[in-house]
């Protein structure tokens, strides 16, 4: 595996804004159920790291209330715009700061960290982790939730197309990414320090003519399709990103069953008092 860059791997187009915003709707309720496992409560100060276009901040500002204040931090600029419109229009407390995640310093302790889906791009995940640890005041939270890309789970009945599309993120999330963040987590916070650190892996299953995944699917392919190895874009070639959505769901529905997100792992801890 090639090390992450500092860059965002899938780039700061409007295209990938829009595509994170759809994530963010499918992936909204397993955030939310997480973050009130972890301790996310009413009155509490909250970081948000890579909060891009504000999804997990706003989350996060709904349970922590009008007593409470969340801060998020992305490099993406243009993200930090939207974010900060959506955050007035839905009246939350959230302060939007420019800048790297593993730049950033606090003042005073957060209640706190939370991320989703950014340690599996950061160069160093272990050194972002542990910072967080570092900047929850005691008996603090650190709550992240990772993708482990380096597998997936089978659609039931067989899907072949469907199978195929999935095997090509997770060949390319193996070449350049922690592609198996998800799953190393539990043993990161122990060796970060925190204590009674709970560790959750879900796949969501989707299935039928309404299902959104299809269109999720494609895409995440999108994406990436600039980044592909040579190989890789053979194979995207073959799969016909255009048509895909129409061809999976048609798949699903002559075969039936259910397909599958990637493994989604929430893993959370708490700051040694």
């Amino acid at each position: 595996m090639s090390a992450p860059s500092s860059a965002y791997l899938m780039g700061h187009t409007d295209r990938e804004r829009r595509r994170l915003a759809f994530q963010a709707t499918i992936l909204k309720p397993l955030t939310e159920s997480f973050f009130v496992r972890a301790g996310l409560a009413s009155g509490m100060k909250v970081l948000d790291l890579g909060c891009g276009v504000g999804d997990v901040a706003m989350i996060a500002a709904n349970l922590v209330g009008p007593g409470g204040h969340v801060t998020g931090i992305d490099m993406d600029a243009a993200a930090l715009r939207i974010a900060r419109a959506r955050a007035a229009e839905a009246r939350l407390r959230i302060h939007f700061e420019h800048g790297k995640v593993e730049n950033h310093h606090a003042q005073e302790p957060y209640d706190a960290i939370v991320g989703r889906h950014i340690l599996i791009h950061t160069p160093d995940p272990f050194a972002v982790l542990a910072q967080a640890a570092a900047q929850v005041c005691p008996g603090g939270i650190v709550a992240f939730q990772e993708y482990d890309l380096s597998r997936y789970f089978p659609a039931t009945p067989a899907k072949p197309l469907w199978e195929k599309a999935m095997q090509l993120k997770v060949d390319f999330f193996r070449r350049v990414t922690h592609a198996d963040i998800g799953v190393r987590l539990l043993q990161m916070f122990s060796d970060v320090g925190l204590r009674n650190v709970q560790s959750r892996a879900e796949i969501l299953l989707g299935g039928g003519p309404d299902c959104e995944y299809y269109d999720w699917m494609v895409e995440g392919l999108r994406s990436i399709l600039p980044m592909l190895d040579a190989a890789e874009v053979v194979a995207a070639k073959e799969l016909a990103l255009e048509t895909l959505p129409e061809r999976l769901k048609q798949e699903a529905l002559t075969v039936g069953g259910y397909v599958t997100s990637p493994f989604i792992v929430s893993t959370s801890g708490f700051r040694r008092k």
